[in-house]
């Protein structure tokens, strides 16, 4: 029996299984008819919603990369009374959640590093814009001084990854070195 779907639901449903096989048996081993299986779908419905399985790969990669962020960004979003209030609640966001991402295993496996670099730039790409923004909204509160907030928000955004993807630190280590840099480009 056919069961239909609003199509948003469907390619979720698609992506979401196609990233959980790309977990299991890695992404060369995976193809379109196993994912299809996977959804209980005829493999030609997941070519209906995507060219490719890489350009599956990229719709499943950039959906994880927000779901990963958003925390953040809600953060970055919110109206608190300090920057060292938005410091500390990014802080406990990045413990919590460091390394318990739905798919860390797969972008840390030894062999995917061109995946997990994909990830961090559109991870990075998305993050931006929002520290961006709200390093301007503090500047015109007065909170901060800094002369241009989109130079400052991208060194910060694309300089953190070494820090933040350095496995020999612990999450508590990362976000102490990540965030003594901030508060000094952030003076």
């Amino acid at each position: 029996m056919r069961i239909s779907k609003e199509p948003e639901v469907r390619k979720r449903e698609i992506a979401d299984n196609a990233m959980r096989l790309f977990c299991e048996k890695g992404y060369e081993a995976t193809s379109m008819k196993d994912i299809a299986r996977a959804v209980n779908v005829v493999p030609g419905l997941c070519y209906n919603y995507f060219k490719s399985k890489y350009e599956l790969y990229e719709y499943a990669l950039t959906l994880y990369a927000e779901e990963c962020i958003s925390p953040i960004n809600e953060i970055l979003l919110g109206e608190e009374e300090s920057p060292e209030v938005y410091y500390e609640k990014i802080v406990n966001v990045f413990i919590r959640n460091e390394g318990k991402e739905k798919y860390h295993d797969f972008f840390h496996k030894d062999g995917n590093q061109l995946f997990h670099k994909q990830l961090e730039i559109i991870m990075n790409d998305k993050l931006q814009p929002y520290l961006e923004n709200f390093i301007a909204r503090l500047n015109n509160k007065g909170q901060l001084m800094v002369e241009d907030p989109k130079s400052v928000s991208r060194f910060i955004v694309y300089g953190q990854s070494p820090i933040v993807n350095d496995d020999s630190l612990s999450p508590e280590e990362k976000a102490d070195k990540v965030m003594k840099i901030i508060k000094l480009l952030l003076k």
